[in-house]
């Protein structure tokens, strides 16, 4: 039942345009595009969550593509700001910080993951976070919801097959 769901998912994002060169990949449609607000070329992968029900969304799901891609740049200067604010805060006790390049002039979008109700940034920090990746859920209205610092170790890449076998493989400690 999901393979017709995410073809038709496909289709209807392949006619408006919105990714380049959209494919289907697991349980997502996947596309590169342009994050306006950001003025970053990033990897789009869009979730119907088939796993959670039989048939996508794909009106909402098309308006969350639209809306993040057509961002403004103070909605991504808003963004930028919060999440370096709250890891700033975050880390404020941990002793005086290495690295004096400004969090917000090193955070770099490399990917978007689009629900029908929420979206999910992967940002690079080369020179702050260069093992890490920044992970910011975001709601309907690009207030922020969670933000996550997730190591990259560099021992294992691994592919998973949907964002929550994602999210649960983020957040269980490591094997020992």
């Amino acid at each position: 039942m999901a393979r017709p769901a995410l073809e038709s998912l496909l289709r209807r994002i392949s006619d408006t345009g919105l990714l380049d060169d959209p494919v289907i990949e697991g349980d997502f449609v996947c596309g590169r595009a342009r994050l306006d607000g950001a003025g970053a070329d990033v990897m789009v992968n869009v979730d119907p969550e088939l796993d959670e029900a039989d048939e996508a969304d794909p009106a909402a799901l098309l308006a969350g593509i639209s809306r993040i891609l057509a961002m403004s740049e103070a909605q991504w200067t808003t963004i930028v700001e919060s999440v370096a604010t709250e890891i700033e805060e975050a880390v404020a006790d941990d002793g005086p910080i290495v690295e004096q390049t400004d969090l917000r002039a090193d955070l770099e979008p490399t990917s978007v993951v689009v629900f029908a109700d929420a979206v999910l940034l992967s940002l690079a920090a080369p020179r702050q976070f260069p093992d890490s990746r920044i992970l910011v859920q975001l709601d309907d209205d690009f207030e922020i919801e969670n933000v996550e610092v997730a190591v990259n170790d560099g021992a294992e890449t691994i592919e998973l097959d949907s964002l929550d076998d994602l999210l649960d493989h983020i957040g269980r400690p490591a094997a020992i």
